[in-house]
């Protein structure tokens, strides 16, 4: 039921998602981060949302950080401490963390994409596909950035 929250953005199915942030299961809290970043038409995003998703962010289990990262990046309403958020994450250990920042970082204009994306470098053998789509995002941000 989680999942389906997502496309409702508005109060009521925040509230829904805001009440399992804390939940014992990752697989909950990643539900939570998905669906806290509201669909990209919407603007909604309350104060418990913001919190929540910062939390989200810092959680323990790599799959929901880079939901609550994914969530932050595709809304694109360019909250300084979301963003300054995403960025932390360029220092994550774990490569998948460090994509998804570089690609959220990047949907923002971010100029941190640039370096996070140069220090990733080219996508490894075998993750080509799916690596290729944070990095290009970042890549293309580089590329008007440095025509204009």
């Amino acid at each position: 039921m989680l999942r389906s929250l997502y496309s409702y953005a508005e109060p009521r199915a925040e509230a829904s998602l805001l009440a399992h942030v804390g939940h014992h299961d990752a697989g909950v809290r990643r539900a939570v981060a998905a669906g806290l970043g509201t669909r990209l038409e919407s603007t909604y995003r309350s104060d418990e949302a913001r919190e929540a998703l910062l939390t989200l962010m810092g959680d323990p289990d790599t799959d929901v950080r880079i939901a609550a990262c994914r969530s932050v990046g595709e809304a694109g309403n360019g909250d300084p401490a979301l963003t300054d958020a995403m960025a932390a994450l360029l220092d994550h250990p774990e490569r998948r963390v460090q994509l998804v920042a570089v690609y959220g970082l990047a949907l923002h204009n971010d100029e941190r994409c640039v370096e996070g994306a140069d220090r990733l470098g080219q996508p490894r053998l075998g993750f080509r596909n799916e690596e290729m789509v944070c990095l290009d995002v970042a890549w293309r941000y580089q590329w008007g950035r440095d025509d204009n």
